[in-house]
């Protein structure tokens, strides 16, 4: 009996501190029967946790892709930081600011550096035999071209003696050479009235046209009439180097030419022209060179791509501007039959959805010939 009782005791305390196992636990998620209690706390996940929002960070700065774009991601950086957080803000003492245009200079004069280096690479070009490699010279030209584009550093390049390296190798025996002289050319002229001066006064100017009508190489071509524009264009000095070099004859016949690039490009440049006020005379000239006749006579070609139509329909367009009579005359030659091509333009022009040269069409219609019915009324 006192064993049976002891057993009985012994039962409900084991009771006793199952159930407060139980207690402690209670509230907590159960695992399924089937699982295996894990002894460490698994990841968490959108089941067990709420998920927290994300935050985005505002303005990142660009990623850079040379030194003076590293340094000034840097700073855009830092300046995103500190607005976050304005309480540590503070002014830039003399030594950070000491550093920070120690570190401009330095990378000024790196720039120039690398542009001597690919001065002194390039003064052996005429030294190159028909054979030899020129990969060292191509890419000194590359690396030219892609530092020039500031136009800062293109006006340093000239002053560093740079624009010696033109000469020889526009001159060069390789096409490859050719061609990217005259790209790095285009780059340093664009927009830039220094530059094209300079182009003009160091008589690169014929060597360039001379390789637009007679370079064996296709792509040398189109890459000098490029340079010519950029020298050319909004910098009305330079149409007396035209006149003299009997530029607009190498432009006609580029325009005639069958390199598609080489048409495209003469036709945009000849519109730039005769588009620009007050160029009278420069009108009457090309008038009479037979500009007129050529783009009436090219856009009945078959299969004309549509953006060389569109520059010959500019030309036309700004050579009968302001009614210049000598044009409107030259226009109405009935052997050019250029109504009834402009009426025929028209329809393509519809399909394509083009309404700025459908509207050049129209306008020359009216202005040309007034006198016929040529309204239709869209």
């Amino acid at each position: 009996m006192g064993a049976t009782h002891a057993t009985k005791i012994t039962e409900k305390m084991e009771k006793s501190q199952r159930l407060d196992r139980e207690r402690k636990v209670e509230g907590q998620p159960r695992a399924s029967s089937s699982a295996r209690p894990l002894s460490i706390e698994g990841p968490r996940n959108t089941n067990n946790v709420e998920s927290e929002p994300l935050t985005l960070i505002p303005n990142q700065p660009r990623q850079p892709t040379n030194l003076q774009g590293l340094l000034r991601y840097a700073m855009e950086a830092t300046n995103s930081q500190h607005s976050a957080n304005d309480t540590l803000l503070n002014p830039i003492d003399e030594e950070r600011q000491r550093f920070l245009k120690e570190a401009l200079s330095s990378l000024s004069c790196n720039i120039i550096e690398e542009l001597q280096k690919s001065i002194k690479i390039l003064s052996n070009v005429v030294n190159l035999c028909p054979d030899d490699d020129t990969s060292q010279q191509e890419a000194a030209l590359e690396k030219i071209a892609d530092y020039v584009d500031n136009i800062d550093i293109a006006n340093d390049f000239y002053k560093i003696g740079g624009f010696s390296i033109f000469g020889p190798c526009l001159n060069s025996l390789h096409s490859s050479i050719r061609w990217r002289a005259a790209e790095v050319i285009a780059e340093l002229a664009q927009n830039n009235p220094f530059c094209q001066e300079k182009f003009l006064e160091t008589g690169l100017f014929p060597i360039l046209l001379n390789i637009v009508d007679t370079d064996p190489s296709e792509n040398a071509r189109v890459k000098a009439l490029y340079a010519v524009s950029c020298i050319v264009r909004e910098y009305p000095v330079s149409l007396k180097y035209m006149d003299i070099n009997d530029g607009y004859s190498v432009l006609l016949r580029a325009m005639q030419s069958s390199v598609k690039k080489l048409q495209i490009k003469s036709a945009f440049l000849l519109c730039s022209l005769c588009s620009q006020e007050n160029m009278n005379n420069l009108k009457l000239m090309l008038v009479n060179m037979g500009v007129v006749e050529q783009a009436a006579g090219l856009l009945t070609t078959n299969h004309l791509l549509p953006e060389i139509r569109d520059q010959l329909l500019n030309i036309l367009d700004g050579l009968t501007n302001s009614d210049f009579h000598p044009a409107l005359n030259e226009c109405r030659r009935s052997e050019l039959c250029l109504q009834s091509t402009l009426e025929r333009c028209i329809p393509d022009l519809e399909q394509e959805e083009n309404p700025d040269q459908i509207d050049i069409c129209y306008r020359l219609l009216k202005r040309v010939f007034p006198e016929q019915d040529t309204s239709q009324e869209r």
